[in-house]
């Protein structure tokens, strides 16, 4: 009786190493292997990031005001700056920053360096995103369903038809793509040419969120919980939709790497863009909302914690 209890033992023993043995593999599996993120705590909820060269931009809509982060200590580098209103979107160019103020309907220039905000610019009957392409500030209004692009030296506004109920903008080179959630569709601007190129990309499904890397979009179906590859020249998918998980919300891309924030799993997910393949996953705070990149890191915005998470690429 007692070397049956002994074996029994062994035997339980083995299957709980065996156990713990498997749950190491799949945590491997599905992290990148690299040092945990970093959190860095903010003043009130986020909901928008920029990555520029001396900072990480963070849009605070409830305080009405920006806050400015250096990349390698996550410290505020300054006192929040006000905007007024409710800047609900962030949009970095090369030397430039712009805020959109979904209260006022305006877009508001912001200076770097000193940190700076100049005066409101109304843009129509919302402001729904925002972005630099092309040497213009490209804004979306939803309920109209219309970009405009606010060019330089006092040119007119120009207006370009998306349809109605468009959430995101992306811009990379010569393309500017909006992703529309209640047609289905996608929309590509040929930024040059301040033109629509061609007729919108029917995707279906609920496109919320857009990025753009070379001749190639990428873009997020919440509804399906999935990634679809856009090729933008041919106007046409390229490969089959990749499942991410529920409810993803922003996607960023740079090259082969696609990263994707799914709100509903609450996950970091890299997508390798050569291959289609999901590669990792990881946990990324209790509300992601955001997603920004840079060459070393993946800043994430948590509006649950309130804080920005930075991972390692």
């Amino acid at each position: 009786m007692t070397r049956s209890r002994g074996l029994l033992g062994l035997a339980v023993a083995a299957v709980a190493a065996a156990l713990i043995l498997c749950s190491a593999v799949i945590a491997l599996a599905l992290s990148r292997g690299g040092d945990e993120a970093r959190a860095f705590d903010l003043p009130a909820q986020p909901s928008s990031l920029a990555r520029t060269a001396e900072a990480v931009w963070v849009a605070t809509p409830s305080t009405g005001s920006l806050i400015a982060l250096d990349p390698a200590s996550g410290r505020p580098l300054g006192p929040p700056l006000p905007t007024g209103g409710s800047p609900s979107r962030l949009a970095a160019g090369g030397r430039s920053l712009w805020a959109v103020d979904s209260a006022r309907a305006a877009l508001l220039p912001v200076q770097r360096d000193p940190a700076r905000v100049f005066g409101a610019i109304p843009v129509g009957g919302d402001a729904t995103d925002a972005a630099v392409a092309g040497g213009a500030v490209w804004v979306l209004s939803s309920v109209e369903g219309v970009v405009r692009a606010i060019q330089p030296r006092a040119r007119p506004v120009l207006e370009l038809p998306v349809g109605a109920g468009a959430v995101d903008l992306a811009a990379d080179g010569d393309w500017l793509v909006v992703a529309g959630a209640e047609s289905g569709r996608v929309d590509r601007i040929d930024v040059a040419r301040r033109r629509l190129a061609g007729p919108p990309v029917l995707l279906g499904g609920v496109p919320a969120a857009v990025a753009v890397t070379g001749d190639d979009a990428w873009v997020a179906d919440a509804e399906r919980g999935t990634v679809t590859k856009v090729d933008l020249r041919g106007g046409r998918r390229a490969g089959a939709p990749i499942d991410v998980g529920r409810r993803p919300v922003a996607v960023a891309a740079d090259g082969d790497d696609v990263y994707v924030l799914t709100r509903g799993d609450r996950t970091l997910v890299r997508i390798d863009g050569e291959s289609g393949e999901v590669d990792a996953r990881d946990p990324a705070g209790a509300d992601p909302v955001a997603l920004a990149l840079d060459r070393t890191h993946v800043w994430v915005a948590d509006g649950g914690e309130e804080t920005v998470l930075r991972f390692d690429r």
